[in-house]
């Protein structure tokens, strides 16, 4: 089943279609490396820049070089509003699901520990712990519409042909009969052509998080040195269905394919009751990852001037331990017209199908330049980020393989369909009064996936007040980039000579981040 999923995922990616009905460890295993920039209000409003820039709790998560600007200690807290609005179209029905929902996005500490050696050598030595959520993976996709082109059970009759656990499952639903040739599989009772109802729902949640202790020292005002090690948790969720809702087949539409003896075509056998009713089949896919690994982090950042800083930030691949578990269920109800509100036949209740895998994934390494420029009343910072994402390393970790065929398959398809990235950020501060500053940022993350050139972007603004000399508050607002693609709720063999139903998807995604802080 797993490697089956993998050939799905390839193909989709090779088409270029977003959100398909099948996620695969190809694609966890570039979720489980992606990292966003996640922080304080300040450093998100700037587009997430921090390589060459410090004083802020995210350069306990980011460079940690940056806490060697830290001239006291500091304390705060980052509250977040991520609002999801999706518009779908399909077969001509438009869907608008908009979900919002809060969260924490970053707390953490700097401790500011100086040293004796007055204005010449190391100035401090301070330390910072912070917990970060990035990679925000919560989002709903609803779409709903009348396809008169093709039926799920087509879809289901296919994996009939591929798994024959499910194959003798299915069958009992009876919304399935065998071709007269027995090594052709099986047909759909249902009625292909017939308009039916369908609906598609896809609910992911989850968060990558990270918790970090820094240290970080300031050398004659001149370089700042730190190093960090990074513990990171991951954790996503997703829930997939497609109902669809239609008419099976009379006597008549069924024995051109079927065979003289089938059950669909003697009015004495219960098989005949399912002809020419109205039916009601979901089908579910239930995912769920968990993931844990470390890193290690160094960063420098050099003053050659009081207006400019030039930033290095070198983060090491890491290794994270994933458990992967998949749920699959197929359940039919049947009604005697579709006016009815009660089942007039017992549901059909496939065998849950099961599955648990525990894999290694070594994420890239990361590597970002830096440079900052000072002004009277503001500053402009720009960063420079390279990630391989060819180089991500999938790992069997269960003490059971004892064949590495499909690790070297999965590791072979990374370099098939991953390539670097560049992603570049840049943001600037403008103080318009001494207690009240303005903020804006542009990111870019170039795509990971060969053969797709587009990448994603964020734009984003911000202010900050000082509202005393201990108390301070940031609010950022950051827009994503509005995305358009094509989800397709399942896909089809060529042998019924229909594409698979496609959906229309325009993306647009929002987030605000309230920061409240003291220095002390």
């Amino acid at each position: 089943m797993k490697k089956t999923l993998l050939t799905l995922s390839l193909l989709a990616l090779s088409a270029g279609i977003s959100n398909v009905f099948a996620q695969t460890t190809l694609d966890y295993v570039y979720d489980v490396s992606k990292d966003v920039s996640s922080g304080s209000a300040r450093f998100k409003s700037m587009g997430g820049v921090n390589t060459a820039l410090g004083g802020d709790i995210s350069s306990i998560s980011g460079n940690p070089a940056g806490l060697g600007f830290y001239g006291q200690s500091d304390i705060s807290v980052s509250v977040n509003y991520l609002n999801n609005n999706n518009k779908a179209n399909y077969f001509g029905t438009t869907t608008n699901h908009n979900q919002g929902k809060f969260g924490l996005e970053n707390v953490g500490i700097v401790l500011h520990m100086p040293t004796a050696n007055g204005g010449y050598g190391w100035q401090n030595f301070n330390m910072g712990i912070s917990y970060d959520r990035s990679n925000n993976f919560a989002n709903q996709i609803v779409y709903s519409g009348v396809n008169d082109a093709n039926t799920i059970v087509q879809y289901l009759t296919d994996q009939m042909y591929e798994f024959d656990d499910f194959s003798s499952d299915f069958s009992r639903s009876n919304l399935v009969e065998r071709f007269s040739d027995p090594s052709e599989g099986y047909f759909p009772i249902a009625l292909e052509t017939d308009p039916k109802s369908q609906q598609v729902d896809v609910l992911t949640k989850g968060y990558k998080a990270k918790t970090t202790l820094s240290f970080g020292g300031n050398y004659n005002n001149k370089f700042y040195l730190g190093g960090s090690l990074g513990l990171v948790s991951f954790k996503y969720d997703r829930n997939y269905s497609v109902f669809e809702s239609g008419w099976t087949k009379n006597a008549d539409q069924i024995r051109p394919n079927a065979s003289a003896n089938s059950g669909f075509l003697d009015p004495s056998n219960p098989k005949h009751q399912y002809t020419e009713i109205n039916y009601e089949v979901t089908d579910y896919e239930d995912n769920r990852l968990r993931g844990t690994g470390v890193n290690v982090a160094l960063g420098m950042i050099f003053k050659p001037t009081w207006d400019w800083n030039i930033g290095v930030h070198i983060v090491s691949p890491t290794w994270t331990t994933v458990n992967e578990e998949r749920v699959l269920e197929t359940v039919a109800d049947y009604y005697k017209d579709k006016n009815a509100t009660t089942t007039f036949l017992p549901t059909y209740n496939s065998t849950p199908s099961t599955a648990s895998y525990d894999y290694g994934v070594i994420s890239p390494l990361r590597a970002s330049v830096g440079l900052t420029k000072f002004f009277g009343r503001g500053l402009v910072s720009a960063d420079l980020e390279f990630a391989d994402y060819s180089s991500i390393t999938y790992r069997e970790t269960s003490t059971e393989v004892m064949d590495f065929t499909e690790e070297n398959e999965i590791n072979a398809s990374i370099k098939d369909v991953y390539k670097s990235a560049v992603n570049f950020r840049v943001g600037g501060e403008l103080l318009f009064t001494d207690r009240l500053s303005g903020r804006a940022g542009f990111s870019y993350y170039s795509s990971p996936i060969k053969g797709i050139d587009s990448g994603d972007h964020m734009t984003s603004l911000g202010l900050g007040y000082i509202i005393n000399q201990n108390l301070y508050v940031d609010l950022a607002a950051i827009q994503y980039k509005k995305e358009t693609y094509n989800s397709s709720p399942y896909s089809l063999a060529g042998l019924w000579n229909s594409p698979a139903p496609t959906a229309e998807v325009k993306s647009s995604r929002t987030n605000v981040v309230l920061t409240l802080g003291a220095k002390f």
